[in-house]
């Protein structure tokens, strides 16, 4: 522990300024332009604009194929942005789609460093028809979780296509003196045919994609301090039914709840709810759940929880660490109530905070409460210290620790933590004090991306409100992944990459190996390939198990309406329940089909098997088949309709949703959903038995409305 303070104390004094460089001075406007696409208004015959985007995929620095255009101005509540692109009008790739769901068309991004402090990114991607897709971007991971309040509009023109985006002040977190703010930013486009995506400014190619340390310092004046006041009230009806022991089991329930938000001040913002509704409107992604020796994690999407957020993420990780998540907030499943207060204080220092009452049933609650506090040094580097705790009854457990990251140079990154965990089972139960770490060391730019690492991580280490998928062990790691880029070649760029771990599994005290490579490339098209194989082994209670495996994976945008995917995997794995080396294979398929710019299709298919690599035995096979079926009448409005199989419980789940979203807060939405199930009651056996044919085993109606009040 006194040797993981003795570095944080280096990184603490290591505090600088941020490196200076060209300014971008934006033009007050006093009439708003009008969003709708067409760059006509006086606004942007005024307003400043740049151009020269050059690219950063596939490789770097060179000319996008098309001129790019950027305007900016603001007034004293928004910040107005323009982008002009050129291109081929009948090549262009875009949809009406759904809010966050244009990953895989043409788009133009502004991502905005809001505190001009190179630690997070808000990042504002819109299509050409004006769709708006958002997120959040720090520690190296983007969450696209997070719905913002924000304006845009998009027109595709006989010279490419123009978009225009209004970001209101309030909806973002920024600090503002005497009418002054200053923020980071970097404007990006992708054109999708050409598997291109390119900035302004241009990224260094000794420095990588790191976009944080590469903003551009723009500068505003007149911004008016206003204190952010918002009020979400919500009503939500459900109407349930379930087969019981052949009887059916009918509940209504029509719940009221209230969420609001407070800027404390331009840069700090309190929210609380009561009684929140905090389902999903939709269902998680496709998942295969059998023989996991943990549980399958499931990413946030609850709204309230989504502000904030990208702070509770810790550094030290690396891509397969043991520790994903020290706060998961889908650890709080039922709230009573929750509170949280997220932003800056002073320049330097991040806070964010969540108290919350989990419902856990009719008698007691669960406590839940997580604090979070990071302070920034030059370009990304901060250092950080977490709380988190959980009791309910007789059980509690907290965590705390620190974290950090220090930049060395342009491209090489070294990050830690240190976390210990105290928790108690019951009254008459021991208090354990365990602990955990990490440190990792990584260099990043256009030719090589290498790095290593170590974790210790004691056995029965426990976070009750974070994600910990495996305790008990010593692992070092190291990987080396050069990249090169064929000149007058079809291939764009090859990544090949070598990863390599030993881990000592301490109840056993045996060690473990992998050693996985793999093999991508880059072609036009949106196109991706890859073949990868991994010689490995796994410890599972004091057993060794063959856990070697052989893929092929393909991506690609064959038209502008058909984008297919799919991954085919020979593999060696155990087989929990019995213990017992298996071996199967894995298929996955995806297949989109933009049938207009309104209409889409997708299909999803899952296979997974495994036999007794002894004895012949199947031990399971499964089957997921979802087909997702939307409308989008236009961008506020979608009907859904999709259904799911799963042969290995043999459930059919047909769904529907009518969906309504203003700006997100202001919503309506209208689901029904079902569970179909091949089984009838037997009378005589008291029991559900196997039935030829399928019966509604649960059901249920929804409606949900809510209204966003900013004042």
């Amino acid at each position: 522990m006194k040797k993981v303070l003795i570095i944080f104390s280096i990184l603490w004094a290591s505090e600088g300024l941020l490196a200076s460089g060209d300014r971008l001075d934006s033009y007050f406007a006093e009439t708003a332009p009008e969003l709708d696409g067409n760059l006509d208004d006086q606004i942007w015959s005024d307003a400043p604009f740049v151009t020269g985007f050059k690219t950063f995929v596939p490789d770097y620095s060179k000319d996008m194929d098309f001129e790019t255009r950027v305007y900016w101005s603001h007034d004293e509540d928004n910040i107005y942005f323009a982008f002009q692109c050129q291109d081929q009008s009948d090549l262009i790739k875009t949809s009406i789609a759904a809010r966050d769901r244009i990953d895989d068309d043409d788009w133009i991004c502004i991502n905005l460093d809001s505190f001009n402090d190179r630690q997070t990114l808000y990042a504002f991607y819109v299509n050409p028809n004006g769709i708006q897709m958002d997120s959040r971007y720090t520690a190296g991971r983007e969450d696209p979780g997070i719905d913002m309040v924000w304006y845009s509009a998009g027109r595709v023109t006989e010279q490419g296509y123009n978009v225009e985006v209004k970001i209101p002040f309030k909806s973002i977190r920024y600090a503002v003196k005497d009418g002054i703010v200053d923020m980071g930013v970097i404007f990006e486009r992708k054109i999708s045919r050409l598997s291109t995506q390119g900035t302004y400014p241009a990224l260094d190619p000794a420095k990588g994609a790191n976009f944080l340390t590469q903003t551009m310092p723009i500068h505003f004046e007149g911004v008016k301090k206003t204190t952010l006041i918002e009020l979400l009230p919500s009503l939500t009806y459900a109407n349930s039914a379930i087969q019981d022991e052949g009887e059916t089991i009918k509940d209504e329930q029509t719940e009221l709840s209230l969420t609001t938000k407070f800027g404390i001040t331009s840069d700090l913002v309190l929210d609380a709810t009561y009684n929140p509704d905090f389902s999903q409107v939709e269902a998680d992604a496709v998942q295969i759940e059998v023989n996991q020796r943990f549980p399958v994690f499931y990413p946030e999407k609850r709204p309230f929880f989504q502000e904030g957020s990208e702070h509770f993420r810790h550094s030290g990780g690396s891509g397969r660490s043991e520790i994903r998540s020290i706060v998961n907030t889908r650890s709080i499943v039922n709230p009573l109530a929750a509170g949280k207060i997220t932003g800056k204080v002073g320049k330097k220092n991040i806070v964010s905070a969540v108290g919350a009452i989990d419902r856990l049933d009719t008698t007691y609650n669960a406590n839940v409460g997580v604090f979070r506090y990071k302070r920034t040094f030059q370009k990304d580097s901060y250092l950080g210290g977490f709380w988190t705790g959980r009791s309910e009854e007789e059980f509690y457990n907290t965590v705390y620790g620190l974290d950090g990251q220090y930049r060395i140079g342009d491209a090489s990154l070294l990050s830690g933590f240190y976390f210990k965990a105290n928790s108690k089972e019951s009254e008459v139960s021991d208090v354990t004090d365990k602990s955990a770490m990490a440190g990792n060391y990584s260099y990043r730019n256009r030719s090589l991306s290498t790095g290593f690492g170590f974790t210790n991580i004691d056995t029965d280490f426990a976070s009750a409100v974070g994600y910990v998928t495996r305790t008990g062990i010593t692992k070092y790691n190291v990987y080396f992944s050069p990249k090169f880029y064929p000149s007058e070649s079809l291939i764009k760029r090859i990544d090949p990459l070598i990863y390599v771990s030993l881990t000592e599994d301490k109840p056993s005290g045996l060690f473990e190996h992998s050693i996985y490579t793999r093999v991508g490339a880059t072609l036009p098209r949106n196109t991706q390939l890859e073949i990868a194989g991994n010689a490995s082994n796994e410890i599972y209670e004091g057993q060794k198990f063959d856990r070697g495996s052989l893929a092929v994976e393909a991506e690609s945008q064959i038209t502008k309406r058909i984008n297919l995917e799919g991954e085919f995997r020979l593999r060696y794995r155990p087989y929990y329940d019995e213990m017992a080396q298996g071996e199967g294979k894995s298929v996955e398929g995806n297949v989109i089909i933009q049938f207009s710019d309104n209409f889409n299709f997708a299909l999803d298919y899952n296979f997974s098997d495994l036999y007794s690599k002894n004895t012949g035995e199947k031990f399971y096979d499964i089957h997921i088949i979802r087909s997702k079926n939307t409308y989008q009448v236009n961008q506020y409005l979608f009907i859904r309709a999709w259904v799911q199989y799963n042969s290995y419980s043999r459930v059919i789940t047909p769904n529907f949703l009518a969906s309504f979203t203003y700006i997100p807060g202001t919503v309506v939405h209208l689901g029904y959903g079902s569970v179909m199930e091949r089984v009838k009651w037997d009378a005589e056996a008291a029991d559900y038995v196997d039935s030829r044919r399928y019966m509604s085993t649960a059901r249920g109606l929804f409606f949900k409305a809510s209204y966003l009040w900013r004042l």
